[in-house]
C-alpha cells in the first residue's frame, strides 16, 4: 500500500511532521506533497518527497492508495491543549507520546558548512534568531519584511543587549546571525547566508543557540542541540521541546495559562541577563522531548 501526505504550511509545520514518519511507515508506503522537501529528502521512511508546486495530479501521487491532508491550524489544535505534533497524530490516526521527535537528515550539507565556517575563521560558535516568520521557499531578495505573526519577535533594542552580553561571556566564539537578509542585524555578530537546510546541519555542531519560536527552536529536536527559546505570542506547549530553556516574560520553564495573552506585547521581552543566566545552566544531557502541558 502507498499513502500519500500533503504536508503545508512553514519550515516548523513540515519539521514537526517528520515526528509522525516511522509510526506512519509501519502503515504503508509514505510520500509527501510539500513545500519543503529538504524536511523529508534522505529519510528512510519516506519513499518519495515530491515539490508542491507539481500538479496533485502527477501521476506518482495518483497511484496512491490513499491521500491524506490535515490542516492543525483548523482543528482541535486551536483550543491550545496540543503539543504540533500530538495534533498531526490525531489527525492521522497515530499513538501519540512526548518521546516523539522530528528528524531532519541534512549530512550532505557538512561540507558546504564546514567550507563556510573555515571561509570565516570560525571555531566555537553559538547560533541566535531573534525574528522569523517569512516563507523561506519563496523569499526573494529585495523584498520587504513581511511576517504574519509580528509579536514573536525579540525586540531588536533588548537582543542587542544580549548579543553584549553573550560577547563578553563567551569571548572565543562566534554568534552567528540566522536571519534572512530583510532581518534585523546585530553588531558583533556574523550573519549567516546559508540554505535554511544547511542550518539544520550547522546548528549540530554549535555549543548552543538563542532563539524565538521560529527555525533554530524547531531544528532543535533534530539537531538535539540544546538552547534557549523566548516566547511571545505562541505557546511552548504547543510547537516547544523540554530539553530547552523556554521564557516568556510572566513564566519561566513552567507553563501557567492563566498568564497567557497572545496580544499582549510584553509577552517576549524577557531580560537579556536572565537569557544569558538560563543558557549558562542548560542541561545539555536533558533528554528531547514534546513541551506539553
Amino acid at each position: 500500500m502507498l499513502n500519500t501526505y500533503v504536508v503545508e504550511g512553514g519550515v516548523g509545520k513540515c519539521t514537526a511532521f517528520t515526528a509522525l514518519l516511522p509510526k506512519l511507515k509501519k502503515k504503508s508506503e509514505v510520500q509527501v506533497y510539500t513545500p519543503y522537501i529538504d524536511c523529508f529528502a534522505g529519510n528512510s521512511d519516506v519513499k518519495l518527497a515530491l515539490e508542491s508546486t507539481l500538479p496533485l495530479q502527477d501521476p506518482r501521487i495518483m497511484a496512491s492508495d490513499n491521500i491524506y491532508f490535515c490542516e492543525p491550524y483548523k482543528s482541535n489544535f486551536q483550543f491550545g491543549k496540543q503539543h504540533i505534533i500530538e495534533s498531526y497524530c490525531e489527525h492521522h490516526g497515530v499513538d501519540f507520546n512526548r518521546s516523539m521527535r522530528p528528524k531532519i537528515y541534512t549530512d550532505q550539507h557538512k561540507a558546504s558548512v564546514t567550507k563556510w565556517l573555515a571561509d570565516n575563521k570560525i571555531g566555537k560558535y553559538i547560533m541566535i534568531q531573534f525574528s522569523g516568520g517569512q516563507a523561506k521557499w519563496n523569499y526573494r531578495e529585495n523584498v520587504q519584511y513581511q511576517n504574519i505573526n509580528p509579536n514573536r519577535n525579540y525586540q531588536p533594542f533588548l537582543a542587542q543587549q544580549l548579543v553584549n552580553m553573550l560577547q563578553e561571556e563567551y569571548k572565543d566564539t562566534t554568534i552567528i546571525n540566522c536571519v534572512l537578509p530583510n532581518e534585523p542585524h546585530y553588531q558583533k555578530t556574523i550573519r549567516c547566508d546559508l540554505h535554511w537546510a544547511q542550518v539544520h546541519e550547522m546548528l549540530k555542531g554549535s555549543e548552543g543557540f538563542i532563539s524565538i519560536d521560529s527555525c533554530l527552536q524547531h531544528f532543535s529536536a533534530s539537531a538535539e542541540k540544546h538552547g534557549v527559546v523566548i516566547w511571545g505570542s505562541t505557546r511552548w506547549t504547543q510547537f516547544g521541546y523540554s530539553h530547552n530553556k523556554n521564557l516568556h516574560f510572566y513564566m519561566k520553564d513552567k507553563w501557567d495559562e492563566a498568564k497567557f495573552n497572545d496580544s499582549d506585547p510584553r509577552n517576549n521581552m524577557v531580560e537579556p541577563k536572565l537569557v544569558i543566566d538560563n543558557f549558562k545552566k542548560l542541561d545539555k544531557n536533558k533528554t528531547v522531548a514534546c513541551a506539553t502541558i
